[in-house]
């Protein structure tokens, strides 16, 4: 009962301040919360808003399973080898100083809308600090243990099941943390400009129709899935990481 008196203080605080905000500015602009919870219920009855849901699901985690195993692959031979880590660094560079709103606009003109601009949207805004996270790690490995294994001459399959991946785990798991934080909210910002369906989709013909209680609607879905994605699955994550590094992770 006591771990949930902080989040029961927070949701309080908001529906005050919602309350306010309806009072001071008309439910015109913004619905009341009984308003707005009656509109959420009627749209988790229907069909339409499982298919959204489900749309944005499954491109997120193609989306992030991708990223991550193009990030294993180049990040792990960068890390073992510093010339291909200046060779590649650039471009990795110049793909996360690339704005994601960038490759919005020109994957619409190339590919139009559907999945590919979130998808596309999600691997390019990602793949930076996923790649950054297990070259740096792989980098920082006992270089003494790779002499051994060369001498004693353990294949290279050995090699990465037995002393790469368990020796980067522990970073991965906290590179992939932040990725699975910001996956939803870039897809929802992809699908938002590039795509009819999706959450980001809903959210987007809510405001061009001004159904306010439908934007707000969404609104909660969105920071629901986000809270779920943060308490359920990041922070045991996080905690696992920190973990493994040696240190007592505080909740």
């Amino acid at each position: 009962m006591q771990g949930c008196i902080p989040f029961i203080f927070s949701m309080g605080l908001m529906l005050t301040f919602w309350g306010f905000l309806t009072f001071f500015m008309g439910t015109g602009l913004v619905p009341s919360p009984v308003e707005t919870f009656s509109c959420l219920a009627k749209m988790l009855l229907g069909a339409s808003l499982w298919e959204n849901v489900a749309i944005s699901v499954f491109r997120g985690l193609l989306a992030i399973s991708t990223t991550l195993f193009l990030a294993l692959i180049t990040g792990i031979l960068a890390g073992l080898s510093r010339k291909t880590m200046s060779l590649i660094t650039p471009l990795v560079v110049a793909l996360q100083a690339t704005p994601p709103i960038l490759w919005i606009t020109l994957l619409m003109i190339w590919a139009g809308t559907g999945s590919t601009v979130p998808i596309a949207v999600v691997i390019a805004s990602l793949y930076p600090p996923l790649f950054f996270t297990v070259a740096q790690s792989v980098a920082s490995l006992d270089p003494r243990l790779f002499s051994l294994a060369k001498i004693y001459g353990v294949k290279n399959y050995r090699l990465l099941k037995d002393l790469i991946l368990p020796g980067i785990h522990p970073y991965l798991l906290g590179g992939l943390s932040y990725a699975l934080g910001s996956c939803w909210k870039v897809t929802a910002v992809a699908e938002f400009f590039g795509s009819s369906r999706g959450i980001g989709a809903g959210v987007y013909w809510s405001y061009r129709m001004l159904d306010m209680p439908q934007l707000f609607s969404w609104a909660i879905i969105l920071v629901g899935m986000g809270m779920g994605i943060e308490f359920g699955l990041i922070r045991p994550l996080r905690r696992r990481a920190l973990a493994q590094r040696g240190i007592d992770a505080q909740a």
